[in-house]
């Protein structure tokens, strides 16, 4: 597993809306004036008995103190009193055994960098009770789940320079060791809820594997078994202590686990160190429904009365623009929007199959059997993983009969048919609103947005003022000259069920490389519908 070291620039839009909205009542903003000495000596942090461990966690035994006796709460305190944070702070179980120099620089870099838990701690909104629940019914330790903090800074799209993926940055061998099932349609390891599984039990057997030690089961699971099975036969044909501290591993396991030790010591007590953590109320925020059969994204998103992007993000295992033909079915969506969603689910019956199958016949072409669906090659080529144009009579090919956004049946009315829209490239704020949050949420800096709209650096956000989200000079039409070409135009393209970066480069005459350039995506990036593209044309 590889970790994440440095802070990453986060790509949220409106995913974080929709979470912070959800969130908006629990806000708080009140934090110590003063934060407390960090743990002083290893001596002074190996005295932090589990006993000493348990004093600050609510033992539902003892009876409440009276008014006379009772200390009142801060807002910050009762509202990390009331979250997910609170209760896996108080089933931590090792990190108070252990503090060194590496431990200290760990806490220090989460205290230097405030913005990074908040941060990290709003995008974790979706799947961090499910998680939580999961270690708790396993009876583990819940440092173990702050892990996904450390390896992908809790982005299930994540992917490192090893290729390994997800939440839980799984390499492929040990992914299909575990079980998750990976091809082209769907990837188990960015399922959040399906990869929480498969390494809660693949830590599970390292800690019987290495002698029920955390600290080798973690240096384990981000090296591999087998280096740190060749460091312990090293010490112990040599004579040395065997524990984690002692064996020579390679640099970045050396510092991944007391990364995750220092941040379990700032979770515990966030407040001690002056830090804001997103209030996440204890109590589930997912839901995740079988919907039975192959269904698009996109549909289902609007039958959630959601966003596609919102909905491909709450489902990042997905990698096409449907669930998997033979399974897994199921989608996640916010819990307010699941009794919505059956409903309509309901309502639409067998239309929920976006999919037709055709026998290929002597004769046919791909060309004309597009033609006939109403789709295009590109779409049939990619749907049926076919690299050319060669067909076979006999053999099936899968029909995507996609649907766009507005294409809903007259019966489902859209929540969202009421409301005025909101131009392009304004965003209105909202209570709790700033200007880093905003940001992050459309892909932007902090500066971008400062300059657009002639802030200074501490202006403070009002509720019902408009931002500009992009350059005043891109925000005058949908269709405008470039400030670099007066002879092209940018057009903002709004990717459909079946596009390709190939087919949308060939529609408009100009190059793949030229919308990765424009748009700053890689060239393994998938597109999904929905999704805007900026391109510069000729006029």
């Amino acid at each position: 597993m590889i970790s994440v070291l440095h802070k990453p620039r986060f790509r949220r839009r409106r995913l974080a809306a929709l979470i912070s909205f959800t969130l908006l009542i629990n806000a708080c903003s009140t934090l110590q004036d003063e934060i407390p000495e960090e743990p002083g000596s290893l001596s002074e942090a190996r005295n932090q008995t589990s006993t000493a461990n348990q004093t600050r966690r609510r033992d539902i035994n003892r009876p409440l103190p009276t008014a006379e006796q009772a200390t009142p709460l801060s807002e910050a305190e009762i509202a990390f009193r009331d979250s997910i944070w609170s209760r896996i702070s108080e089933g931590m179980q090792f990190y108070h055994r252990h503090y060194n120099d590496d431990i200290q620089e760990a806490i220090d870099w989460f205290v230097e960098n405030p913005d990074y838990l908040t941060e990290v701690s709003e995008r974790a909104t979706p799947f961090i009770f499910e998680i939580t629940d999961e270690i708790e019914r396993r009876g583990l330790p819940m440092e173990l789940a702050l892990l996904p903090v450390v390896e992908s800074a809790f982005r299930p799209e994540a992917r490192s320079r090893a290729n390994a993926a997800g939440l839980w940055q799984f390499m492929a061998p040990t992914a299909r060791s575990m079980g998750l099932k990976r091809d082209w349609w769907y990837d188990g390891r960015h399922d959040p809820i399906a990869s929480t599984s498969a390494a809660l039990d693949y830590l599970e057997r390292l800690y019987q594997q290495f002698d029920q030690d955390w600290l080798l089961a973690l240096a384990a699971y981000n090296a591999g078994q087998g280096n740190v099975s060749r460091a312990l036969s090293r010490n112990q044909q040599r004579g040395q202590n065997s524990d984690f501290w002692s064996l020579a591993l390679p640099r970045e396991t050396r510092r991944h686990v007391p990364r995750l030790l220092g941040l379990s010591y700032v979770m515990a007590d966030p407040l001690k160190y002056g830090l804001t953590l997103s209030p996440v109320p204890d109590e589930p925020w997912l839901a995740r429904v079988d919907v039975g059969n192959q269904i698009d994204l996109t549909l289902a998103a609007q039958l959630a009365d959601l966003e596609p992007e919102v909905f491909y993000q709450l489902n990042p295992g997905y990698l096409q623009w449907a669930t998997h033909p033979d399974g897994p079915h199921i989608v996640n969506l916010p819990i307010d929007r699941q009794e919505l969603f059956e409903s309509r689910l309901e309502d639409l019956g067998d239309q929920q199959i976006t999919w037709d199958r055709y026998q290929i016949k002597p004769g046919d072409t791909l060309i004309a059997i597009a033609r006939n669906y109403r789709t295009t090659v590109g779409a049939l080529q990619q749907v049926n993983n076919i690299s050319g144009s060669r067909i076979r009579a006999g053999d099936s090919l899968l029909i995507p009969r996609a649907y766009r956004e507005g294409d809903l049946l007259p019966s489902i009315q859209l929540a969202a048919d009421n409301q005025s829209p909101i131009p392009a490239g304004i965003y209105t704020v909202r209570s709790g609103d700033s200007l880093w949050g905003i940001a992050n949420r459309y892909r932007l800096t902090v500066a971008e947005l400062i300059n657009w709209n002639q802030l200074s650096s501490e202006a403070i956000l009002q509720p019902g003022q408009r931002l500009m989200l992009q350059d005043p000079a891109l925000t005058a039409s949908t269709n405008i000259r470039s400030s670099q070409n007066p002879d092209m135009q940018v057009t903002r393209y709004e990717v459909r069920s079946g596009d390709t970066l190939v087919r949308i480069a060939r529609s408009h005459g100009i190059s793949v490389d030229q919308i990765l350039q424009w748009n700053n995506i890689r060239r393994n990036a998938l597109i999904h519908p929905g999704q805007e593209l900026r391109l510069y044309l000729n006029q």
